[in-house]
């Protein structure tokens, strides 16, 4: 028995699951099953005429803080490239609203992206502040090799309320 009161037993089993739980994690293991797997490939400078390829996706967002709870309504705009040899996904959000905008950019970052009958995380959309061939940059992700969505595969975002 230890000075503590603990076995030492029981402090080193629990050394193991930390352990046991960080390798599954910085392997993967412990992914959303029911998400695509994908990889974020950076930004891409988005053009005027480029811009006109993008979906506006509309989306409610909810917050819970200390301060209270907060939701809103907002639109990310999102491109499917399917002509290459993986898909890629691009996104932005655009800042505009001040405190509501850095809110649905939050809520983003935790929130689903459904494309047809996949699902992907939406921490890609980037949140900017220019306007397409003003500088605009959209992050951008590639799909697994499997996934081959529509370019016109319906599009929404979904997710829970997220904590401030």
């Amino acid at each position: 028995m230890s000075v503590t009161g603990i076995p030492r037993w029981a402090i080193l089993l629990l050394g193991a699951g930390l352990l046991a739980f960080g390798v599954a994690s910085y392997m993967g293991w412990l992914r959303d099953p029911a998400l695509a797997r994908t990889d974020y490939v950076g930004s891409i400078d988005v053009s005027a005429d480029d811009a006109k390829l993008y979906r506006a996706v509309p989306f409610e967002w909810r917050i819970n803080s200390a301060a209270g709870s907060f939701k809103g309504d907002d639109t990310a705009h999102i491109r499917i490239d399917s002509s290459g040899e993986r898909t890629v996904m691009c996104g932005w959000l655009r800042l505009g609203q001040g405190g509501a905008s850095i809110r649905a950019t939050r809520w983003l970052s935790e929130a689903r992206l459904t494309v047809g009958d996949l699902k992907v995380t939406a921490l890609f959309v980037a949140p900017v502040e220019k306007a397409p061939g003003d500088g605009l940059n959209a992050g951008c992700l590639r799909l697994d090799e499997n996934a081959k969505p529509a370019q016109d595969a319906p599009l929404s975002l979904e997710g829970s309320p997220v904590r401030e």
